[in-house]
């Protein structure tokens, strides 16, 4: 099946397919109440994660399949993801506590440690107010990790140039955007309400190809109704580019595993069948063309028997049918391949992307922070100019150009990228560094 054809059915493995969107008595994630210390503790943990290299999120509820209005099993204080010098992503739990006192520590570090194995995830962290010599044994048994608030206020001392609040980690021109675009979508009926939560928080822990599938699906629904109201257009395209990023870094760590003729095939293959490694779907339907030829023959001899005369005609090959991958994978890979090619700036994109798409572009100011210039590099935005030509490829112009005023931000921020990776040690010359970064600065520009 082509791009156009990929189904909506884009919720976590093992979930059911979307269904109408459900009132619930419940806030908002991302909604804090002013003043609450729980909150302000979320967003120290969060802020301290970011400064320390990972894309964080806050408050993000874990959906699964179950009766209406029960679908939400619990929250995530602060989602944390990590990616490393080969491109592998890890993710964390860290589940912040304010409450004084020792009487519901154990009880605690159990539900988290199972949570972290029904997740799958990496880590798990809790984050109290004080820590007993208890808790600290049953966390050492169970593999998890516990720090107090002074701990916290230690990390906090590494990182006092990184803004109070900022994009995700509560900043409020984020937040307001949000709450916008929360009401703007109540009005839009072609924005399914599971595809939103799908790509705001789903997306995350998910696996590449379900996250492929969940960006082509907005692409889709976006061109049925036509442009966007801001901030919603800058809210689900920063949504569908981080999807998109994850994806592709996630799939860029396994090339030390797969060539990229594997990649791709798997790729498709998980596009068109929803598995990249099944192939029974397209084999059942290569014989049900067999058996579909085989009667269409035998309806064609009879009709010569009676003295008709014989006509040719072709019939559709099912296996045809499913087995047409969508036009962009190539793209896709090619994305991919260029991520492995510079992993020191790969690994940073996730940051990059989430000051520009949830801070600048909302009209926030933070982003602008001399501690975040390191993000800000012309390398960074040729990286990032590539990610948003596959975006624009998979969901569409329309939702891509939400995006395209990322371009217009100042990159050339942080150290003066000039080296030419291809070149031997001791061979580069100026000429070449200069050349190198008037590329940089120039391949592939968006429209302005």
């Amino acid at each position: 099946m082509d791009d156009g054809q990929l189904p909506l059915d884009i919720r976590p493995s093992g979930a059911t397919p979307q269904r109408p969107a459900r009132a619930r008595q419940r806030k908002a994630p991302g909604v804090t109440e002013a003043g609450s210390p729980g909150a302000d503790l979320e967003r120290r943990v969060a802020r301290v994660e970011f400064g320390e290299g990972a894309l964080v999120r806050l408050r993000v509820p874990v959906r699964i399949d179950a009766d209406s209005g029960r679908d939400v099993l619990t929250d995530i204080d602060v989602l944390a993801l990590d990616v490393d010098g080969r491109l592998r992503v890890s993710r964390s739990i860290l589940e912040c506590k304010s409450g004084k006192g020792q009487a519901g520590e154990p009880d605690r570090l159990l539900w988290l440690s199972g949570l972290e194995k029904f997740l799958g995830f990496d880590r798990a962290v809790l984050v109290r107010q004080t820590v007993s010599r208890r808790g600290r044994a049953v966390a050492s048994r169970l593999g998890l990790t516990v720090f107090d608030v002074s701990l916290l206020d230690t990390r906090e001392a590494a990182h006092a140039w990184l803004p109070v609040t900022f994009g995700h980690v509560d900043g409020a021109a984020y937040l307001a955007a949000q709450s916008r675009s929360d009401t703007q979508l109540k009005g839009l009926g072609h924005i399914p309400a599971d595809l939103v939560a799908f790509l705001r928080h789903d997306a995350l822990r998910c696996r590449a190809y379900e996250a492929l599938r969940a960006i082509a699906a907005l692409g889709r629904a976006v061109s049925a109704g036509g442009v966007l109201p801001s901030p919603t257009r800058e809210i689900l395209a920063g949504d569908a580019f981080t999807a998109l990023l994850v994806a592709a870094i996630e799939d860029a760590g396994r090339l030390d595993q797969l060539s990229l003729d594997d990649l791709t095939q798997r790729t498709r293959r998980a596009l068109t069948t929803g598995s990249p490694d099944g192939n029974q779907i397209l084999s059942v339907l290569a014989r049900a063309d067999e058996l579909v030829a085989h009667q269409l023959g035998r309806v064609h001899e009879a009709y010569q028997q009676a003295g008709a005369s014989r006509l040719s005609v072709e019939p559709v090959s099912l296996r045809g049918l499913v087995a047409s991958p969508p036009e962009w994978v190539p793209r896709y890979v090619d994305l991919v391949q260029k991520f492995r090619a510079n992993p020191s700036t790969a690994r940073e994109l996730l940051q990059t992307a989430d000051l520009a798409c949830f801070e600048a572009l909302v009209g926030g100011r933070e982003y602008e922070a001399k501690a975040f210039d390191h993000l800000f590099t012309l390398e960074h935005r040729y990286l990032l100019n590539v990610a948003w030509r596959c975006l624009e490829e998979i969901a569409g112009r329309a939702s891509a150009d939400a995006l395209s005023a990322v371009f217009r931000l100042d990159f050339d921020r942080g150290p003066r990228a000039g080296s030419d990776r291809t070149a031997p040690l001791g061979t580069e010359s100026g000429s070449q560094r200069e050349t190198e970064r008037a590329r940089l600065a120039t391949d592939e520009d968006p429209p302005q």
